[in-house]
């Protein structure tokens, strides 16, 4: 799973006001009431003939926290260069075999479900894959990371699915059949982030093993030749590369660039080639620069308000939750801010998915009745000051999110608006993309704008089960609810598809009755890239658009 969010500020610089553009006063007004490589041929004037074809630079919004697929807090696009799954993701939402030779299924003999409850999972790698340094890629490395996510010894991003295996066999040096306590439909993806080198790692303290964290040993088409802290990290194409033949482009270059305006500025002058996933108010400035393509893809994301009951205690009411979403215009944010391009969402699982649920319940923009929902719970305004208390605590909260995102920034603003003028106070605080992902894995936030990126398989458990808070997974609202936690496990436990979609639907129902968050539009992916830049395919899920990476040529 990929990430991206943000938190309260402890220790952080906040800013309350951001740099809105006319779009924004009109809603708040009306509606609402260094190191890396020099500039190429484009930037210097030189004809589109003379740029090379062997180097691309990207425009990148944050700097990684680290390289490890499995430890990361951020969005994977750089990992996924270097080390590979045994299975990925393509265009078409697809999960596709890389490493392993096959994905396993039921039919196929590799998923056996067994008379206990539990099921095992064979997994056979391709031949003569090997890592970086020549060593063969083997079974030993599927046991090794199986074993390792599983240890205390070693603190991951998430355990969740891993944490269902009891144990991992190893017949031969192409086969690792591994063994789960109980039915685990997403089992495909468990290695989509690949495996830990065993030769490296072992008896290691991977979460301060620097070495490895900062330049993995990986499979894939790249590996990593430099990361200058603060400034970007280099990729440089493998020359023996297992899948034929070495990438095309032979360096590829991430250049960090918090600001949106900068990185789209950089674009027009040529020293980045590539901006992915830029936001939607963009669209139009992006799209008539000339030798940029814009590629647009629905995602398979959602941009949402976190709400994080554990730490502010007002929000584990759920009239509270639901006076909230009453109270956002999110059509209004989506047909002006969003220009049209990011639609209305009302839960977490997107249309481009199959277990999508379009009949769960909406919240219509509808202030009225969020101020008698808080009227009903007891927040009441008994000072006259325009912010509602109870039991003498206002109720105010830290709505955190990403600095440099210019439409975030605005919709942050907006939310406060409109959280405003149902008597609601949030302060709005903007950190890095690297520092907020950090925080929301701690927990250190009141409430959070952001989206999540979610894969192919649509697992709500890693989200809303009562045991899925982090470390265990990403329940970052902190919800608890027993029957909620109930449905995503039993979907997890479905063998059959059509079983699996109704219990998911329920589990979208559940959320939306409660109101856990709240959604506000799906996330349409748009990616600024070369005009002869060949073989880019974009991808709506958490795979991210380097997917095929190796594939790709520029003309």
């Amino acid at each position: 799973m990929r990430r991206d969010c943000p938190h309260s500020g402890w220790g952080q610089t906040t800013r309350r006001f951001c740099t809105g553009g006319a779009v924004v006063m009109a809603l708040l007004a009306g509606a609402c009431g260094g190191g890396a490589p020099g500039p190429t041929p484009a930037a210097t004037g030189a004809p589109a003939s003379a740029k090379p074809t062997d180097r691309l630079t990207v425009g990148y919004d944050r700097e990684p926290d680290t390289l490890n697929r499995f430890s990361t807090h951020i969005l994977e696009d750089i990992e996924t260069c270097v080390v590979e799954g045994l299975v990925t993701t393509n265009e078409k939402m697809e999960v596709v075999a890389l490493l392993a030779a096959s994905v396993p299924t039921v039919e196929n003999g590799g998923v056996v479900l067994r008379a206990d409850g539990g099921m095992d999972v064979t997994w056979r790698l391709r031949p003569d894959v090997k890592w970086h340094d020549g060593t063969p890629h083997t079974s030993a490395d599927v046991k090794f990371t199986v074993e390792a996510i599983n240890s205390p010894a070693y603190n991951p991003e998430s355990t969740d699915g891993f944490d269902r295996i009891t144990s991992v066999d190893t017949p031969d040096p192409l086969t690792a059949v591994l063994h789960y306590k109980e039915i685990y439909a997403p089992y495909q993806l468990q290695f989509v982030r690949g495996t830990l080198p065993k030769h490296v790692l072992e008896g290691r303290d991977i979460d301060t093993a620097n070495d490895y964290n900062r330049a993995p040993l990986g499979t894939g088409p790249y590996k990593v030749a430099e990361w200058k802290s603060g400034e970007f990290i280099r990729l440089e194409a493998v020359p023996d590369y297992w899948q034929g033949r070495p990438a095309a482009i032979k360096t590829l270059t991430f250049r960090f660039i918090a600001n949106t305006t900068t990185r789209i500025n950089q674009l027009k002058s040529g020293e980045v080639d590539m901006v992915v996933m830029f936001p939607w108010d963009k669209h139009r400035e992006v799209a008539a620069i000339p030798g940029v393509s814009v590629h647009k893809i629905d995602g398979n994301g959602y941009e949402h308000v976190t709400l994080n009951q554990r730490a502010f205690p007002a929000f584990a009411d759920v009239r509270v939750r639901q006076a909230l979403t009453h109270a956002i215009d999110r059509g209004l944010i989506s047909t002006t801010i969003l220009e049209g391009l990011a639609p209305v969402t009302h839960g977490p699982v997107q249309p481009v998915s199959w277990a999508h649920n379009p009949q769960v319940r909406q919240y219509a923009f509808d202030p009225a009745r969020a101020r008698a929902l808080l009227d009903e719970t007891g927040w009441k305004d008994t000072n006259g000051d325009g912010v509602r208390d109870k039991g003498g605590q206002p109720f105010r909260f830290t709505l955190i999110t990403q600095a440099g995102f210019a439409v975030r920034e605005n919709v942050a603003q907006v939310l406060q608006r409109q959280f405003k003028d149902v008597g609601v106070e949030a302060a709005v605080q903007l950190h890095d993309g690297t520092s907020i992902s950090k925080l929301w894995f701690e927990g250190k936030f009141h409430a959070m704008l952001h989206w999540w990126q979610l894969p192919a398989d649509p697992e709500l458990t890693l989200f809303f089960a009562k045991d899925r808070m982090p470390p265990n997974g990403r329940n970052i609202n902190y919800v608890t609810d027993d029957a909620l936690t109930a449905l995503v496990y039993a979907a997890d436990r479905a063998v059959s598809q059509a079983e699996r979609t109704r219990i998911l639907r329920e589990a979208q129902a559940r959320i939306a009755d409660l109101a856990i968050e709240i959604p506000l539009y799906g996330v349409t992916k748009l990616d600024a890239v070369p005009a002869r830049l060949k073989g880019f395919t974009g991808n709506p899920t958490n795979t991210g658009p380097f997917w095929n990476v190796h594939a790709w040529t520029l003309e």
